[in-house]
């Protein structure tokens, strides 16, 4: 059984692809995101987009619910250069007409990798409460406009699942990994399957005990759900 872990508001594509597949499966969000009222100090980054060489989007959270606030404020005349971290997040904010380069690691690596290429000096982040990750991979000016928040899911009830070792979660992010771990009994770590989005996320959980993990291809659904289906009927 593959247990799909993301928020709902992210989990409908995940959720397509394996009732596609045919695989039994169940949608268990561990976390859920909220979005938030940006600033006075955000907002008025926002006046001054012609200050910043680049404009970069961490997530498709970011650009679902960072993207209004850029449309608003962007005049006809100004030519905005736009990152996105992935695919997903390049759709989100083709959605709303915004035209935006993605890097071919489809991480923060790749995106430092993208502004140290372009000789980029100033950037500003539309991503969530957190301190992004882009920051440990650049040093240039990295300015950040916060519009959402990511929590732990109301009650979570993961004994059913995780002492199943036929059970393999799907796992995008640091935060998840860690509720994950939260809620689940130590004894039942190193049982645990885990398909992850990085190499990252994947330390972290040999760093806890969980010996069953494999890195996807890329982050996106298709190459997770497509690894985890692969490792169910294995």
């Amino acid at each position: 059984m593959i247990v799909n872990t993301r928020p709902s508001i992210l989990a409908n594509k995940t959720n397509e692809l394996l009732a596609r597949s045919g695989i039994e499966f169940m949608h268990e969000p561990l976390t859920k995101i909220l979005s938030i009222s940006p600033s006075n100090q955000a907002l008025e980054k926002l006046k001054q987009l012609d200050s910043y060489d680049v404009i970069i989007f961490t997530s498709q959270t970011a650009a679902k619910f960072g993207a209004p606030y850029l449309q608003k404020h962007t005049s006809k005349n100004l030519n905005l250069l736009i990152m996105a971290i992935g695919l997903a997040t390049q759709r989100v904010l083709s959605a709303h007409g915004l035209v935006s380069e993605v890097p071919l690691g489809f991480n923060s690596a790749g995106l430092a990798e993208l502004i140290e290429q372009s000789k980029h000096e100033k950037c500003l982040i539309f991503c969530g409460g957190k301190q992004p990750q882009l920051s440990f991979h650049t040093p240039v000016t990295l300015d950040t406009f916060s519009c959402y928040k990511v929590i732990d899911e109301e009650s979570i009830e993961l004994s059913n699942i995780t002492g199943n070792q036929k059970a393999i979660f799907l796992i995008y992010n640091i935060q998840t990994l860690e509720v994950l771990v939260r809620y689940s009994q130590p004894t039942d770590l190193d049982k645990m399957n885990l398909i992850v989005a990085s190499p990252r996320i994947q330390e972290a959980a040999f760093n806890h005990g969980i010996k069953g993990c494999v890195v996807a291809e890329s982050p996106h659904d298709e190459e997770m759900t497509e690894a985890a289906i692969k490792l169910a009927r294995s």
